[in-house]
C-alpha cells in the first residue's frame, strides 16, 4: 500500500458500533471504528481469519442487525499491554443485501453532509 494515497472507492466514516465475527472455528467479538457501504474497519482481541470468509454480525443502535459476509484484506497490531493484545482488521464486504448497503450508503452520505455543514 502506498502512502498517503486512498485507495478506497467510497469514503469512510468514523464510527463505533458492535459486532460479532463469526468463523468456523469461533465467535470474535469486536467493534468498528470506520465504515462504508463495501467495508470496515475493525478491532479486536483475536483475529479473525486472514484466508477465505467469514459472517460479521454488526449492531447499529436503535435498528436491526446487519449481516454481511466478509473478508479479512489486512490486519494489524495496534497495541499490546499486560491486559492483552488489540488487532486492527480491514474488511472488505463481500455479501451483502441491497436494503443493507442502501442503509450504510445514506448513513456515510447523512454524516458526510453534517461534517460538511459544520
Amino acid at each position: 500500500m502506498t502512502r498517503g494515497v486512498e485507495r478506497r472507492l467510497q469514503p469512510r466514516i468514523e464510527i463505533k458500533w458492535p459486532v460479532t465475527v463469526l468463523t468456523t472455528q469461533t465467535t470474535i467479538e469486536a467493534e468498528i471504528h470506520n465504515l462504508s457501504p463495501s467495508g470496515a474497519f475493525i478491532t479486536c482481541r483475536d483475529v479473525p481469519p486472514l484466508e477465505g470468509s467469514f459472517f460479521i454480525i454488526i449492531k447499529p443502535p436503535e435498528r436491526q442487525t446487519i449481516s454481511v459476509a466478509g473478508r479479512a484484506v489486512w490486519s494489524t497490531t495496534l497495541y499490546t499491554n499486560e491486559s492483552g493484545t488489540s488487532l486492527g482488521v480491514g474488511v472488505q464486504f463481500t455479501n451483502i443485501t441491497l436494503g443493507d448497503r442502501r442503509f450504510l450508503s445514506e448513513l456515510v452520505k447523512a454524516h458526510i453532509n453534517e461534517e460538511k455543514s459544520r
